[in-house]
């Protein structure tokens, strides 16, 4: 048992066993463990000093201060501690969901319907909620050497050219739609199931965000991973739950993917299969010849 876990244990001052095992750790930095607490499986989440300690503390505020106002299931926040060697949140395990190839039409939809939700909740107060995300900062500094570095030797090659010189557009439309209350992060190794029901999890990236961007991403992700998504049915679900603008929204929704994958996915690719490459420049060559005939 490493000092960080050890010294976690003894200070959440519970019945927690010491076989504790070892997760893939999460993206935050954070070491994740499976433990034994009080009898019952729960999930340990341990962060100690670093850039990292600030998603973590987010996290914990988020099940500290907005827990009992999240119009979805989320794990319950048994024990934590949080002091300046470490950040520790203990908390309920549910299993993991199947991988996005195997959910089936009817949960995609009711997914969109929580995003969607979840999506309506009245942004609360405070700048521990703010932040810049990613998407948003390579629309301002658009990584165009990057994007076309990678872009330039796939199918997509000749249709990137038609949309590099124009991200000023799409981030316009990006723009044009309202922040909101997001997740941050969301997509299906973050979704667990439990009694039919969706868990939400990893909440270190939770905030004030863009409700496209957080569509787009959880597609993008689905995408690559095999999915066969019901997307207009999923967006139909979602507009009809949330009170937005169903044009501009669905605008900034292509705008947002086809930057997520034109300036997220080449830092992506290299760990993917040849297959999942070409499934993804065929998702972009379609988003681009919607974005150019001003498809919504």
């Amino acid at each position: 048992m490493n000092d960080a876990l050890s010294h976690a244990i003894q200070s959440l001052r519970w019945e927690i066993g010491t076989d504790a095992i070892e997760l893939t750790g999460s993206a935050s930095g954070a070491s994740v463990y499976r433990v034994q607490a009080a009898g019952e499986d729960a999930i340990l989440k341990v962060t100690g000093p670093g850039n990292t300690r600030q998603l973590a503390r987010r996290e914990l505020a988020f099940y500290r201060i907005m827990a009992d106002r999240i119009p979805v299931r989320i794990p319950r926040l048994l024990r934590y501690t949080d002091n300046e060697d470490i950040t520790a949140l203990l908390l309920s395990a549910h299993p993991t969901s199947p991988p996005a190839r195997e959910w089936s039409k009817p949960t995609w939809l009711e997914l969109a319907r929580q995003l969607a939700e979840l999506h309506s909740l009245s942004i609360p107060s405070g700048d521990r909620w703010l932040g810049t995300s990613w998407l948003r900062q390579a629309l301002d500094q658009p990584p165009l050497d990057l994007a076309e570095g990678y872009w330039s030797n796939t199918s997509a090659a000749s249709n990137i050219s038609l949309v590099l010189g124009r991200i000023s557009e799409l981030a316009a439309a990006f723009k044009s739609v309202p922040d909101c209350f997001v997740h941050g992060d969301c997509h299906v190794d973050n979704l667990l199931r439990e009694d039919g029901e969706l868990v939400w999890a990893d909440w270190q990236s939770v905030g004030v965000g863009n409700p496209a961007g957080e569509l787009a991403f959880l597609w993008s992700r689905a995408d690559a991973d095999d999915a066969d998504l019901p997307y207009e049915a999923m967006l139909d679900v979602y507009l009809a739950h949330r009170d937005t603008e169903p044009a501009p929204f669905r605008r900034a929704l292509i705008a947002a993917e086809i930057c997520i994958l034109l300036f997220g996915w080449p830092h992506y690719a290299a760990y993917r299969e040849q297959h999942a490459q070409d499934r993804i420049a065929r998702r972009l060559i379609h988003l681009i010849n919607c974005w150019l005939s001003g498809a919504a």
